[in-house]
């Protein structure tokens, strides 16, 4: 069960210590607010992610740097493999809903959108590959025909990268492999993802899963 009044105290005490570059800091404060009860999907979709926002905003704004932006997402990222890794193994879903592979588009260096799906996804029992940045689409198509996953979900953020999505949707619908897409490349109401015959939403997806 989500609770968002609990998320809503951490958020900015977690803002502040990553944009500090305090790692133990901001890993204390997630592992301290576990331990209290709040559960673990709340922790990344509702405190990690909006920190991880602010800081994509933040920058965008130039009122931090790159260096800082990079610092604050690695903090980030730590602190969600954190997570994962102190979960209890009695805990840990089996795979008995499916498989899906997670990964970003060809040229896509921004895989923290797709990392969050893929921890949540983990949370309600799916079995993920999740194979982070920049992916080739023959080497993802090389995946998808070794592993033959239930779907695939892409991510992307940046529109100029859009037709390396196209070849990457296409090619893995080639192989009858679903596609689910997210991300701001394919715009805020999804157009792009329906151009490209890919069933928009990843994130939403999983909120329903």
């Amino acid at each position: 069960m989500r609770q968002p009044t609990a998320a809503a105290e951490l958020t900015d005490r977690l803002w502040q210590a990553v944009v500090d570059g305090d790692e133990h800091e901001a890993a204390d404060l997630v592992h301290k607010a576990a331990a209290d009860g709040v559960d673990e999907e709340t922790l990344l979709l509702d405190v990690i992610a909006p920190v991880q926002a602010r800081v994509g905003s933040e920058w965008a704004a130039d009122r931090i740097t790159v260096a800082q932006e990079h610092a604050a997402t690695a903090i980030n990222e730590r602190v969600i493999a954190s997570l994962s890794h102190r979960r209890p193994v009695r805990e840990r879903p089996l795979p008995h809903r499916g498989r899906v592979t997670v990964s970003c588009i060809d040229g896509e260096w921004h895989a923290f959108p797709a990392r969050l799906v893929a921890e949540v996804l983990q949370l309600r029992g799916w079995r993920v590959d999740y194979l982070g940045a920049r992916t080739p689409t023959p080497h993802l198509v090389a995946h998808l025909h070794h592993t033959g996953p239930d779907a695939v979900l892409l991510s992307g953020s940046i529109p100029t990268h859009l037709p390396a999505a196209h070849a990457a949707v296409t090619a893995c619908q080639a192989l009858g492999v679903r596609v689910l897409v997210g991300g701001r490349a394919f715009g805020a109401d999804g157009r792009y993802a329906r151009g490209g015959r890919a069933a928009l939403g990843a994130a939403a997806a999983v909120r329903k899963s």
